[in-house]
């Protein structure tokens, strides 16, 4: 995983997880290539990479875990947005799927792809129920995911929100400084190196990183406001711009749309489907004995 993009990617992610990893990579970074590969070797080769868990049927309704760091293909993450869009479109054209559950555990992750996953669940809502399940957090980029569901719930002991952007810089320059090293770049115009990790951080950089971060907050928000049916001036008093809620917290100010289980969510989904089912049998049999 390329440090660098890390250090300054724009993330939509609990900050407690986002600052353990960024402090991981930060430490990993500083061990030189002979002792990782050493490590590496002895270990029995590459770190595996955390593999994303397949969706789940229950009758007519497929339950799809979300889980771990979100990120879209190419970057080190448990889930990845372009699958999560995928097979989305996927269930939303199969008739045989009659509702999908997002069974989410995840801190968030980055921004890159979340939108467009976003807009893949929200088109297949029109067509049939995707409800999501905090079981039991649904932090940052993953609670942008989970309104623009038809329904959210969360489960009793669980948290969710955490909605905004943030990105970062890190300055190794006294790091070098202390083990005798000097980093000096060349590019072809200032704008290939700006926000570099040699040296702080310029004020002209630090403006530019923060528009990107704001402009990626307006589309969270944007997100949040569409899926939700609220207006966007509503969010940051439902919402939040950063906290946390509880299950009765998020309830209270109408954040989800109640609190239960993920096998009470897909119990109620079946049960109301068969119930739909069979009023649509009586009604068809209604119909043919009064046409006889």
């Amino acid at each position: 995983m390329d440090r660098a993009i890390v250090a300054s990617a724009l993330w939509a992610m609990h900050p407690a997880f986002l600052d353990a990893m960024l402090k991981s990579g930060s430490i990993e970074a500083m061990i030189p290539d002979s002792l990782r590969n050493l490590a590496t070797a002895m270990g029995g080769g590459q770190a595996q990479q955390a593999k994303q868990a397949d969706p789940i049927r229950e009758g007519a309704t497929v339950i799809m875990p979300i889980t771990g760091t979100l990120a879209p293909r190419g970057l080190y993450g448990a889930t990845y947005y372009n699958d999560i869009g995928d097979r989305i479109r996927e269930f939303a054209a199969d008739p045989k799927v009659g509702a999908v559950v997002l069974a989410i555990r995840s801190p968030g992750g980055y921004v890159w792809g979340c939108a467009e996953a976003g807009d893949a669940i929200f088109e297949a809502r029109q067509s049939k129920p995707i409800v999501a399940v905090a079981d039991p957090y649904c932090f940052s980029a993953a609670h942008w995911l989970a309104t623009q569901c038809s329904a959210y719930y969360c489960t009793t002991s669980g948290e969710i929100g955490s909605a905004g952007v943030r990105s970062g810089h890190s300055d190794v320059s006294g790091f070098e400084d202390k083990i005798g090293m000097k980093t000096t770049l060349i590019a072809s115009h200032p704008d290939k190196i700006a926000g570099h990790p040699y040296g702080p951080l310029s004020d002209e950089d630090r403006a530019e990183i923060q528009a990107s971060v704001d402009e990626s907050n307006v589309q969270f928000v944007a997100a949040i406001a569409r899926g939700r049916g609220i207006k966007a001036g509503e969010v940051a008093a439902i919402h939040g711009s950063g906290k946390t809620f509880s299950a009765r917290q998020a309830l209270a100010s109408g954040a989800i749309d109640g609190i239960s289980t993920l096998r009470e969510v897909v119990a109620q989904i079946n049960t109301s489907r068969s119930r739909l089912a069979l009023m649509r049998r009586q009604a068809a049999a209604m119909e043919m004995a009064l046409a006889i």
